[in-house]
């Protein structure tokens, strides 16, 4: 205002103002560090603060911010969140502690609302730098950045990049095509189909060349195998 006595609506309209400013909804931000044990991160607001004088200054980091993962019905998604992720910190409308420490209904234990101490992290939401290379349109992928590891969902179609590690039992209905080898350090194979191969080799022995010296030849037929 310059020489100008201030209306109703100025004041209104700046104390608006000034009330807006103290409500946090989301930011985005960086991991400083994680407590795993905690499933909570030190997380740094990547957004500076503008103050009434024009000038910006950093926010502190904030601590004790819980992690979010998909998750429900027994079973969660987890990535391997670290120092230097980025996501988004989204604000909650009143203080969540007593919730948080207790997981059941609880009254506010502060009477704060949309402040930064009631924060939940939820990675993946990045910068520009940090765009994905060479997305995938085709279908799902659960993948590193890289895109040199991934499992991909595209219709009719499931494609596997990586080695696989599986414990457990595996069946399968369908046909099996394998190209490379195939190698088994333990138990025992039993199938009770046909086995088809170009070439068997049992101790060293290939079963289409292999012969038996001291034998007549003639019209008979020999027995059946015996042990």
């Amino acid at each position: 205002m310059t020489g100008k006595t201030p209306t109703l609506l100025d004041v209104v309209t700046q104390a608006a103002a000034a009330t807006r400013r103290d409500i946090h909804t989301a930011l985005p931000g960086r991991v400083v560090a994680l407590n795993a044990a905690e499933n909570t991160l030190t997380v740094e607001p990547m957004i500076k603060q503008i103050l009434r004088n024009g000038e910006t200054v950093d926010l502190p980091p904030l601590v004790d911010v819980p992690l979010q993962f998909p998750r429900g019905g027994g079973f969660v998604f987890t990535v391997p969140v670290g120092a230097g992720d980025e996501g988004l910190i989204v604000f909650c409308e009143r203080c969540f502690d007593g919730w948080f420490a207790s997981g059941n209904k609880s009254a506010p234990l502060d009477a704060r609302l949309h402040d930064y101490s009631d924060g939940f992290f939820l990675p993946g939401i990045s910068s520009r730098p940090r765009a994905i290379p060479d997305l995938y349109l085709d279908g799902a992928s659960m993948q590193s950045v890289d895109g040199q590891t991934y499992i991909r969902l595209s219709p009719g179609k499931i494609s596997i990049r990586g080695h696989i590690e599986h414990i457990g039992n595996s069946r399968q209905t369908g046909n099996h095509e394998q190209i490379g080898d195939m190698s088994q350090t333990a138990g025992s194979s039993h199938s009770r189909g046909t086995v088809s191969a170009h070439s068997i080799v049992a101790g060293d022995i290939a079963l289409e060349s292999h012969t038996h010296g001291g034998v007549e030849t003639g019209s008979g037929k020999t027995g059946k195998p015996g042990t």
